[in-house]
């Protein structure tokens, strides 16, 4: 009993390691002068609301020259195992068929058939003579 149940989890945790390793993921990070403001995993980062007037803290020469923003978002792509992906592109139709009807058929094998009962609700048949009697069969 304890060995079934050790072996349902354990097949439930690696279906799941195996689920998480194929699937990719991105973070969004929103990067405002220098610091990390908002950091997302499923939608886009919020923005710090500061403009490109903001930033602009010293009026030198070099600061007007290359005018770069001081905002900035970083999105990082963590890919996953590219080969199971690459094998569920590559399903077809009459893949799917054969791996459906192997299952029914495979399936089936393991189904208990009952027979149905004929003579279930037939009375047997009334006795007029005594039949150990007559063939003189007794059990001892």
């Amino acid at each position: 009993m304890m060995l079934q149940v050790l072996h349902k989890i354990l097949a439930v945790i690696i279906a799941l390691v195996i689920l998480f390793s194929t699937l990719s993921f991105t973070v969004e990070k929103h990067v405002c002068m220098g610091e990390v403001t908002d950091i997302s995993y499923f939608t886009e980062s919020d923005s710090c609301g500061m403009t490109t007037e903001d930033c602009d803290l010293d009026d030198t020469l070099e600061s007007n020259v290359k005018k770069e923003n001081c905002c900035d978002n970083i999105v990082d792509l963590i890919p996953g195992n590219q080969n199971e992906q690459q094998a569920l592109k590559s399903l077809e139709i009459d893949d799917v068929q054969f791996v459906l009807v192997f299952n029914y058929a495979y399936l089936g094998l393991f189904k208990v058939k009952e027979q149905p009962i004929a003579f279930n609700f037939y009375p047997p048949p009334i006795v007029d003579k005594d039949i150990h009697v007559l063939y003189q069969t007794f059990l001892i």
